[in-house]
């Protein structure tokens, strides 16, 4: 009999040890955010130990990028004629990194508005300089760009941009002056 209530005993408290132990599928959630943390590390450390200075310039071609340089020395549009609007939004967005601010109002349609460069300048930093940086940053690792939607008189470019379990996009409008791609303004800079 005695050994009945110690062998009762003995099961009862295996069980209550067996209890109160974390579960097996506890584990498994806190290795699945570990897995997501890790591979955000990994993204972060690819980002911080990439040898390469990031630039929106990366994905034109050499021809492109002759072509850019020449636009860049005389802000001349024609050097970009048959640019895909994708590739004009990256040099819009290069632009407003490196504080070209030729560039960009070269880039810039204004609706048949004529502004002259230094009004432009005083509109642009009052207005847009701040919202553009933005966008350089949080996209500056963008995933994707390409065209969302296409209209009679223009297109939205979308670009992506993926962090972990984060996605964030924007959306530009671009139309066509004179065969040349050119980034709209929001109406807020027009006023």
């Amino acid at each position: 009999m005695k050994s009945n209530i110690s062998l009762v005993a003995f099961l009862t408290s295996l069980f209550l040890i067996t209890g109160c132990t974390p579960s097996n599928s506890l584990k498994t959630n806190e290795t699945k955010k570990e897995d997501v943390i890790s591979k955000v590390d990994e993204k972060v450390l690819k980002m911080v130990d990439s040898e390469e200075q990031f630039s929106y310039l990366t994905d034109l071609s050499e021809e492109e990028l002759k072509s850019y340089k020449q636009f860049t020395e005389e802000y001349d549009t024609k050097y970009l004629k048959g640019f895909s609007p994708e590739n004009i939004l990256l040099i819009y967005i290069h632009s407003a990194v490196i504080d070209d601010i030729e560039a960009i109002y070269a880039l810039a349609y204004m609706e048949g508005e004529s502004l002259e460069f230094a009004n432009f300048k005083d509109k642009y930093y009052t207005h847009l300089n701040i919202s553009n940086m933005e966008i350089a940053l949080d996209f500056r690792y963008y995933d994707s760009i390409q065209v969302k939607q296409e209209e009679s008189n223009g297109l939205l470019v979308e670009l992506l941009v993926t962090y972990g379990r984060f996605t964030a996009t924007t959306l530009m409008e671009l139309k066509k002056e004179n065969d040349i791609w050119k980034v709209v303004l929001p109406n807020l800079f027009n006023k």
